[in-house]
């Protein structure tokens, strides 16, 4: 499979956006999913969180996708042949392969969303559950993560392998970096919704703290090594519009200071803002993380 490409043309923030959303979704299935496997998960309260925040979100990615494309009403081309009819993935194309992953990892989120709806009396029956399930919930909490960390990663491998200078001279790193921040990002999404919902304990809420925290500092380490690879092509995230976004928003507001927050969030006298303060400003940085390296490189 052949994936060189050139340089996208990537209208305003339509793929950023889609990139940070659907990597919050999928950091946060994948967390949820490993809390279930390993079961230490108090009262399911980690999986149960990551998979009511992991589906909703991925609504939207469908419409980012399409707004982005020259002709929005030729989208179905992705997923069907126009000749023979039937649905196919055409492997020449990188927006075919990572539709059709969107799709599965879709799916399975959408399945442990379900379940987690029946399982808080919000629903009866999911339709089709006695189906679904003979599959064991855990294997498909397993598929479903390894596609959302395919639909995470797989933008910055594609990145990699364009024409665009900084994109080719951080090879391999941009997959590395999207996934570490999908799983920063999804632990964020999750720590903040607990606090918001006051549904965890102080165990539960730091062992998410605790598996941010290590992806924030894998985060970083992959952060420098990229500019290290990039040498003299790094130039727009070193200097221009972009820079200060880069270095000030993602950097020192979504990486070092959160991480500071969670260490005096341990304390007693923290209150509730700090707690919550932290991951806001980690979903921020992850943000501006995608738009830096996705638009900068388009002035």
């Amino acid at each position: 499979m052949n994936l060189e490409m050139q340089a996208p043309e990537w209208g305003w923030y339509y793929v950023a956006i889609y990139f940070f959303i659907a990597g919050v979704s999928a950091g946060a299935y994948f967390i949820g999913s490993l809390a279930e496997l390993l079961g230490r998960d108090e009262r399911g309260s980690i999986s149960r969180t990551a998979y009511d925040i992991a589906f909703p979100p991925l609504l939207v990615t469908p419409f980012l996708l399409i707004a982005d494309l020259g002709q929005p009403g030729r989208f179905w081309h992705l997923f069907f042949d126009i000749k023979g009819g039937g649905p196919y993935i055409n492997l020449q194309s990188a927006m075919s392969v990572g539709s059709w992953a969107l799709v599965v990892f879709g799916v399975f989120s959408f399945l442990s969303f379900l379940d987690n709806r029946v399982a808080a009396g919000h629903l009866r029956c999911a339709p089709f559950m006695n189906l679904y399930n003979r599959i064991p919930r855990k294997l498909y909490a397993v598929v479903g993560s390894v596609a959302g960390f395919f639909v995470a990663g797989y933008p910055g491998v594609l990145m990699n392998a364009t024409a665009v200078p900084l994109w080719a001279a951080t090879d391999p790193l941009l997959g590395a970096l999207f996934i570490a921040s999908s799983a920063s990002t999804g632990a964020a999404a999750i720590a903040l919704y607990m606090a918001w919902r006051k549904m965890a304990s102080v165990d539960t809420f730091g062992r998410v703290e605790g598996f941010d925290r290590i992806a924030m500092l894998v985060e970083l380490v992959i952060i420098a090594a990229a500019i290290i690879a990039a040498g003299q092509f790094a130039a727009p995230l070193i200097r221009g519009p972009y820079a200060l976004m880069f270095w000030g928003g993602t950097v020192v507001l979504g990486i070092l200071l959160p991480l500071g927050l969670g260490w005096y969030g341990r304390r007693p006298e923290a209150g509730i803002s700090f707690v919550m303060g932290a991951p806001i400003l980690v979903l921020f940085g992850g943000a501006l993380l995608r738009i830096t390296f996705v638009q900068a490189v388009q002035m």
